[in-house]
């Protein structure tokens, strides 16, 4: 029975142990799995919204320069000048249409996709009126070229400036939304770390508790059973050594100087106790006629002493 108790009890203690092992190894697992998924959300976070929110304010920043080199077109007092003005109008426009590029292979959602779309169609809109403004400053109408940037120009810049920032908006919605899903994975990650780490600290404590109380239940037994072995090893007597003992009369000296009779001394240094009797010397010696009687009645056999010895009174001293 104390084997198979021995080995439930170790069989307990390897289950709890390995029950805290699988918490923190589910615990390093979560986290690592909610690392991992943290990563690609701030790598979205870079590769699209981020991506996005800085194309549009660079194609936004580009387009108030063509349409201050547009100014400068108009107001250009040498071909030269005005030549130069196109080439930087030109130089920007290409700029808008890489930014646009990085935003239609970045923006995420059909939402974005369309508003990218309709963006690049404004500004596309924009060139013919770019173009009249042009023809207008070449053929010296001034006044003319000066009205149309005023009027029309200045209004698709305007509806132009408003979808960019409409752009940069939504990017920046998707990246908050994105901040938003991180951080409701980070608070499931801190719940489920918090739970896992209660439940390894009150199974520990279970643990702990049962070999602790394991432990003094068998310290207690083998107090007991030491104790128990002691109380023994008190009460067995045994006799040793030399024991003075007088040459006539028989009696022993005990430890104290005093001399005792040698049942006495025995009973008292041993658990041996004395039933007396007589031998068939001593029952001829003291009492002739009882031996003679008991020796008559049962032959020349001596093996009636053995039953009847015992029976017949010591001889007063």
């Amino acid at each position: 029975m104390a084997p198979l108790t021995a080995a439930i009890r170790n069989y307990k203690l390897a289950l709890g142990f390995l029950l805290i092992i699988g918490l923190f190894l589910s615990c390093g697992l979560m986290a690592t799995r909610v690392i991992s998924v943290l990563g690609n959300l701030t790598a979205m976070i870079y590769q699209h919204p981020l991506v996005v929110s800085n194309a549009s304010l660079t194609a936004a920043l580009n387009i108030t320069k063509m349409h201050s080199s547009m100014k400068d077109v108009v107001l250009s007092s040498s071909p030269q000048r005005l030549e130069y003005a196109l080439r930087s109008v030109n130089a920007d426009e290409q700029m808008v249409y890489e930014q646009f590029d990085l935003i239609r292979d970045n923006i995420l959602g059909p939402e974005g996709q369309e508003l990218e779309r309709e963006t690049r169609r404004l500004f596309a809109d924009w060139q013919p009126i770019r173009q009249e403004i042009v023809l207008l400053a070449r053929s010296g109408e001034k006044e003319a070229a000066t009205r149309v940037t005023q009027e029309r120009g200045a209004q698709h810049v305007e509806k132009l400036e408003g979808k960019m920032r409409e752009l940069t908006l939504y990017a920046r919605k998707k990246a908050d939304s994105f901040m938003s899903l991180a951080q409701l994975r980070m608070d499931q990650v801190e719940h489920i770390v918090i739970f896992l780490t209660v439940a390894g600290v009150m199974v520990a404590v279970l643990i702990a508790f049962f070999t602790i109380s394991r432990v003094r239940q068998d310290e207690n037994m083998l107090r007991a059973e030491r104790d128990n072995l002691r109380k023994a090893l008190a009460e067995i007597k045994t006799l040793q050594g030399i024991i003075p003992i007088c040459s006539f009369c028989k009696q022993i000296r005990d430890e104290k100087g005093q001399w005792k009779k040698m049942e006495e001394y025995i009973q008292e240094h041993s658990d041996a106790d004395f039933s007396h009797g007589i031998c068939q010397d001593c029952l001829e010696k003291h009492y002739p006629l009882e031996y003679a009687a008991m020796s008559a009645e049962n032959g020349n056999s001596t093996e009636w002493l053995a039953g009847k010895s015992d029976t017949v009174p010591a001889p007063a001293e």
